[in-house]
């Protein structure tokens, strides 16, 4: 492990050398694309885990198939995001995405034929569902799922003020445009843009530059979306995100 380390702290260094460093918006950003890439496989875990619970239908997402070399794709480019910051703070970081990379190649390799059987049916076997769950596919897919929070959190406490709100409003913008069908905001993407209520953020953690869109964006957290609405929305998160993709953080 020593020399894990030693090796990694040598390839930040260089890195850093190289000038190739990269900002708190653009790990955030990079945590976004991975967990889109998750969701196809976290979404059938808790459809098939309200089926046991309550009965509800179960749901096949229909890019379900692609989940693990996108997923794959994603943690490389994460891990790359992470490795380049300006500092060295996160040698832990850097430790658990290589860890999760390894545990992400090995369930892709043990479940390919799992998941290809569940995504290629033309409607939802429960036959099939149980046998993966028998296998431990569901089990798997929670631990990944546990291993990627893991890293997220970890990853968010290294930062704070205003790094941390750029992290996390990065995170938060890039989600919103990678939706399919926005319908509501989370009521919490109020808390994160602004601070809580009875904790706003201090002055100067929200860049002037993009304080009226944060604001006005929140002012949509909560709520249900109509046509209009929902263009504003995006239309505002897009602002917000360029800006902190734009600029040197």
């Amino acid at each position: 492990m020593a020399e894990k380390t030693s090796l990694l702290t040598l390839l930040l260094c260089v890195l850093m050398a190289l000038g190739a460093l990269s900002s708190p918006a653009s790990v955030g950003s990079a945590f976004a694309d991975a967990y889109s890439a998750f969701a196809p496989l976290y979404a059938l875990y808790k459809s098939y885990a309200n089926f046991l619970f309550s009965g509800t239908e179960v749901l096949v997402p229909p890019d379900l198939e692609q989940a693990c070399p996108s997923l794959r794709g994603k943690l490389s480019s994460l891990q790359i995001e992470i490795i380049t910051q300006t500092d060295s703070q996160r040698i832990e970081q850097v430790t658990r995405v290589a860890h999760l990379r390894q545990t992400t190649d090995m369930f892709c390799q043990t479940y390919s034929h799992t998941i290809v059987s569940i995504a290629s049916l033309p409607e939802v076997d429960l036959d099939t569902l149980k046998q993966a769950a028998d296998d431990g596919f569901f089990v798997a897919v929670s631990d990944e799922n546990k291993e990627l929070e893991r890293l997220f959190s970890s990853t968010l406490d290294t930062y704070a003020g205003s790094e941390q709100w750029r992290f996390a409003v990065a995170f938060s913008m890039r989600t919103i445009l990678k939706q399919k069908d926005l319908v509501r905001l989370n009521l919490s993407l109020r808390d994160i843009l602004l601070g809580p209520k009875d904790a706003p953020y201090t002055e100067g953690i929200i860049p002037s530059a993009v304080l009226p869109q944060s604001q006005e964006l929140a002012s949509l957290a909560g709520i249900d979306l109509d046509d209009t609405k929902r263009q504003q929305a995006l239309s505002l998160a897009r602002e917000v995100y360029a800006y902190l993709l734009r600029e040197k953080n």
